[in-house]
């Protein structure tokens, strides 16, 4: 399949075929075009967006957290990844177009369909703060109640809505006369695990690309198992794009998959579990992750940290880089609090391990050992009643492979074509999904360096070899 569509696919620039478009190279997906000048004076194109104080501030923004601090040369951004993401969803835009146009007739132009996809890509990781998910997880959710998704919405809503509704183009062509892209569509689409995301107004068939932002296989996962594998080192199996792109189409106002293209979907599934358990998972990255807990909070109240929905110029400031500078001139601060704060910055930052491995169960299964939250839980009241717990740390790193009811996946579902009835079904996607562990899960227990096992091991071994209403 050729990188770029041919010159005639969509209508261009009458005089100039490469008029306002240029190109950024990239070591996964090769060159990736972008819209670098409007076609009219009032106009805005991808480059203005692309180069807004908010986009760029992903430059400062590491894409794993602790991984880093594991692989060398995982010193990728959220910037380059929200690249390739926008690359993906172009080439999804072109090739689902004529199907979706079938099941939509006239409803967007095609170049209309291409930048509403690769704007959505480019802006679903906007709202990230430093840390990323881990950011989320302890910061913005228990102090505030909000996600990355959240903020996203509101930033492409707020600060963002003129540049958004001011692009009159995609990569392949003008928008139609009086075609104009909608910040509230593109808002919709990156939204997820954030609270009541209506569909807008007269737009009730933005839903069919919904799984293309938060289904199994999107633009974001998509970009990041190929990126995150390729800086890490870590040798993976085949991502086969092309094959996941030829077989996806809309047919009857949905998005569906050839059941030709099945095999290529649970490949990647598969591979995506694989890049969790060597990657997001690895014990060394967790054992980090424990450190940055034990940081974060106390950090962010020296840091004078608000509501950033409330505030969303301090927020803006707020990145992995400005935090770390930060916190590595602490260390001479003459306040004693943030000197001490300092410090601890400065041996994590050194990659000094405040602890070490004692217990390891990887891959449990939920089915036989409970919920993993019951699981932390458990081993941390064991502990307790041990009297041991401020020398050892439960560590319980998990994540949903599949949803746990493959038949019914809400706004993630995708459906498969059958050739041989010519309909649309469930069935082989939730079969093959069902082969699937729901969860996987990696539980950790670790002990201060200086610390003796004092028989905790054992305990931890007897507790995951009782049934689990007679652990505690």
């Amino acid at each position: 399949m050729p990188l770029f569509p041919p010159m005639d696919s969509f209508p261009v620039h009458p005089e100039d075929p490469f008029h306002g478009i240029s190109l950024f190279s990239d070591p996964v997906h090769g060159y990736i075009r972008f819209v670098s000048a409007p076609t009219g004076k009032s106009g805005a194109s991808e480059a203005d967006l692309i180069d807004s104080p908010w986009i760029q501030r992903l430059r400062s923004i590491f894409q794993l957290q602790s991984a880093r601090l594991v692989f060398p040369s995982a010193e990728h951004s959220r910037f380059v990844h929200s690249l390739g993401a926008m690359h993906i969803a172009g080439r999804f835009a072109l090739h689902l177009y004529p199907s979706f146009s079938r099941s939509y007739p006239g409803l967007l132009s095609p170049s209309l369909f291409e930048e509403l996809l690769r704007v959505s890509a480019l802006l679903h990781d906007i709202g990230h703060g430093p840390f990323c998910h881990f950011f989320d997880e302890h910061v913005l959710k228990p102090k505030f109640g909000l996600s990355h998704e959240r903020l996203g919405q509101i930033l492409i809503r707020g600060p963002l809505r003129e540049i958004i509704e001011s692009i009159d183009r995609s990569p392949s062509g003008l928008f139609s006369p009086g075609e104009r892209l909608s910040a509230d569509w593109v808002a919709y689409l990156i939204g997820k695990g954030s609270g009541p995301n209506p569909i807008p107004s007269g737009m009730p068939q933005l839903a069919t690309l919904k799984p293309l932002f938060s289904g199994l296989f999107t633009v974001d996962n998509l970009d990041y198992v190929l990126r995150d594998s390729y800086m890490c080192g870590v040798a993976i199996g085949p991502v086969d794009l092309e094959r996941l792109l030829y077989y996806a189409h809309v047919r009857e106002g949905k998005l569906a998959l050839h059941r030709s293209g099945l095999g290529a979907f649970e490949m990647f599934v598969t591979t995506r579990a694989f890049m969790y358990r060597q990657i997001y998972f690895h014990r060394t990255t967790r054992l980090f992750d424990m450190s940055l807990r034990d940081l974060i909070e106390e950090t962010m109240d020296s840091w004078g940290l608000v509501n950033p929905e409330e505030n969303l110029s301090f927020y803006q400031e707020l990145t992995d880089q400005s935090l770390l500078e930060s916190v590595r001139r602490w260390g001479s601060s003459s306040d004693p609090g943030k000197r001490s704060l300092g410090n601890r910055w400065r041996r994590f930052l050194s990659r000094k391990k405040e602890w070490r491995m004692v217990f390891e169960k990887e891959d449990v299964q939920t089915t036989v050992y409970g919920p993993p939250e019951q699981i932390g839980l458990d081993l941390e009241e064991l502990l307790a009643i041990q009297g041991e717990k401020s020398a050892f740390r439960v560590d319980v790193a998990y994540r949903d492979n599949r949803p746990e009811n493959p038949w019914n996946m809400g706004d993630r579902q995708i459906m498969i074509y059958e050739p041989l009835t010519g309909r649309l079904v469930q069935d082989p996607l939730a079969e093959m999904l069902e082969r699937l562990p729901v969860r996987q899960i990696a539980v950790r227990v670790f002990a201060r360096p200086e610390q003796e096992d004092l028989g905790l091991v054992e305990r931890v071994r007897h507790y995951f070899a009782k049934e689990p209403s007679k652990r505690i």
